[in-house]
């Protein structure tokens, strides 16, 4: 999509933890803005633009479909 894609957390709470725990691997992938304060995260008018929506269930499709045909 024209973007370097790099590792990079951010300080959010997910179930993820419990998985990892257990010893079952996780990866995370959110879409939308870059940052918390873009998006408005956890408050009542967070943001997620639909365009960013869209590439973000293609991006997963695709990868879904690559790992399930190989």
């Amino acid at each position: 999509m024209g973007e370097p894609v790099a590792t990079t957390g951010v300080p959010l709470y997910t179930d993820a933890r419990h998985y990892a725990a257990a010893g079952i691997p996780v990866v995370l992938y959110g879409a939308g803005p870059h940052t918390i304060e873009e998006a408005n995260a956890h408050r009542a008018d967070e943001r997620l633009p639909l365009a960013d929506l869209h590439k973000a269930t293609e991006t997963i499709a695709l990868t879904l479909a690559a790992l399930l045909t190989s």
